[in-house]
């Protein structure tokens, strides 16, 4: 996986770093279906780009739109067969500025489009909505956008809606977009461009610009001040348009009108919210095209046995695992409202009490160039004494394989070691700890640590602010790399947010589908435009 380094006033021709083509469909799949590259061979290859798109910067800019997605799409096996997904956890939301789990990042993601795409594999930024994005000056970056993008309600796409949807999603959902901190201003100079003011040059605001919360609603149709519910037909400009939204899931369609590099010939696409049983039956039977969560670690051993049986009587499988090796972090996260937060020695016990169990050494994955060991894993570490009486709320996502099962581990070693009382609760309920496992708003390095910096202990909180301010603004490894370790190793002795396991994420596939091009989310959500059906 390519480092976290990226230019700070120029960006990357598309096309002009690796991994600019689509990504492999192969079944046989390194993280994100490429190989991953040292920091050192990045680096080297971002330099070898800084003096040409310097040449270049005013005259016409280092982005340019990608080609289409490529398709390898054949006729449904049946006339009335609807290409269906299976997924446990349930979208809340249409709304960009409401999204609260991956399931509504994937509606998201279809149903509008941002200025900027990321591929999680390559970390490679890409225009999407924009025609073109650059950095003018150190701390302006403007985006153009084509004249000829209209909603799904027949409104033209302007300036003015990026502006509006930006200035909004800032203030309902800000921690969803917290990699935009350095924004000082939005400019709309004319219809179609959008200048960005900022504090300091900022190599990571062209992806803060991809998050779902980035998304572009229709000004004309949406609230500034509240997010749209789901009784309302969500209006955007992505490559589908919602067609039906009931209890057990929802519809998207092709949408016609779609002006940009994610096109797809998908006529209709079926979400149904399953458990894990039910979504295992219909990938045997041959009754579903992705399965995406949900499964549980048996269900998911239960369904490569019978791939590598099917291998081994030298037959074609039914259905195929989409690597995704490391894409998943299992974290345990203190709640701000907590009132148990400011006790540093409960919070360092937790992380004691843990660390016989845990994996995972940096809440930075350890595959990112930037890792640093930070977490103490194994031994038998000493935990302090703790006042009788304490008890704590542990929240879980339980439409997450394993998450239910974690949950209850992680509960037990607490009160085992700690001597403390742990209730467990679902989603949506009050709590002081959550476990997750939810994507990053964006896969790099800034992406998985925004979890600790958007919440920051008062003592620690200037110290970070200035650390990530240096990596943002900084093109330099030797800068960047040593002011990443310093929040790694501060995020361990703060231990708001203690790393748990790097897991695989869960993705299946029907024999005679595929995922092409820029499949996925920029971190690792499931995007449905990469969608299609084989020979």
């Amino acid at each position: 996986m390519p480092s976290f380094v990226v230019i700070n006033w120029v960006t990357v021709r598309e096309g002009g770093a690796r991994g600019s083509g689509s990504a492999p469909t192969g079944r046989k799949l390194y993280p994100g279906g490429v190989l991953p590259v040292s920091l050192s061979s990045f680096a080297r290859s971002l330099l070898a780009l800084l003096t040409t798109c310097t040449l270049v910067l005013a005259a016409s800019g280092c982005i340019r739109t990608p080609q289409p997605l490529p398709t390898t799409t054949v006729t449904t096996p049946t006339p009335d067969r609807v290409f269906t997904v299976m997924t446990a956890q349930k979208a809340t939301t249409t709304d960009p500025a409401g999204v609260r789990n991956d399931s509504d990042a994937m509606v998201v993601l279809d149903l509008y489009q941002r200025l900027m795409l990321v591929q999680p594999s390559t970390q490679l930024l890409k225009p999407d909505l924009a025609k073109e994005c650059l950095y003018t000056a150190p701390t302006i970056f403007e985006c153009s956008l084509p004249r000829n993008v209209v909603f799904s309600s027949g409104h033209q796409l302007t300036s003015s809606d990026v502006r509006f949807s930006l200035q909004r999603a800032l203030r309902l959902a800000p921690a969803q977009l917290s990699l935009l901190g350095a924004l000082r201003t939005i400019e709309t100079p004319d219809a179609w461009t959008v200048r960005f003011r900022l504090k300091y040059p900022d190599n990571q605001f062209g992806y803060g610009l991809a998050a779902p919360a980035a998304s572009v609603v229709d000004e004309e149709a949406y609230s500034a001040t509240k997010v749209r519910p789901v009784t309302q037909m969500p209006i955007g400009s992505g490559p589908y348009s919602l067609d039906a939204w009931d209890s057990r899931g929802l519809s998207i369609v092709k949408f016609d009108k779609y002006v940009g590099p994610l096109g797809t010939d998908m006529p209709k696409i079926r979400i149904t919210w399953a458990d894990s049983p039910t979504a295992e039956q219909a990938l045997i039977d041959q009754q579903v095209e992705i399965v995406w969560r949900t499964l549980s670690p048996a269900a998911v051993e239960r369904l490569q046995a019978r791939i590598r049986e099917a291998l081994a009587d030298s037959e074609r499988p039914a259905f195929y695992r989409w690597g995704l090796t490391g894409a998943v972090q299992q974290r345990l996260a203190w709640l701000p409202n907590s009132t148990y937060r400011s006790n540093a020695t409960l919070r360092g016990a937790i992380a004691l009490a843990l660390q016989d169990d845990r994996t995972a050494t940096s809440i930075v994955p350890s595959i990112d160039p930037g890792h640093t060991d930070s977490f103490p894993v194994g031994g038998n570490p000493e935990v302090p004494t703790l006042p009788k009486g304490i008890s704590l709320t542990l929240r879980f996502t339980n439409s997450a394989p394993g998450m239910g099962d974690l949950a209850r581990q992680v509960g037990g070693r607490l009160q085992d070691r700690l001597g403390i009382t742990v209730r467990l609760v679902t989603e949506g309920e009050r709590a002081d700890l959550e476990l997750r496992d939810s994507a990053p708003q964006v896969n790099t390095a800034l992406g998985w640590l925004q979890d600790y910096l958007k919440n920051p202990l008062p003592g620690s909180a200037s110290k970070l602010a200035e650390l990530e301010e240096r990596i943002r603004s900084s093109s330099k490894e030797d800068v960047q790399l040593p002011a990443l370790s310093e929040i790694q190793k501060q995020a361990a002795v703060d231990a708001t947010v203690v790393p748990i396991a790097e897991v695989d994420g869960v993705l299946f596939l029907g024999d005679r589908v595929d995922l092409v091009g820029e499949a996925l989310g920029p971190g690792w959500q499931l995007a449905l435009w990469g969608a299609r059906w084989r020979n």
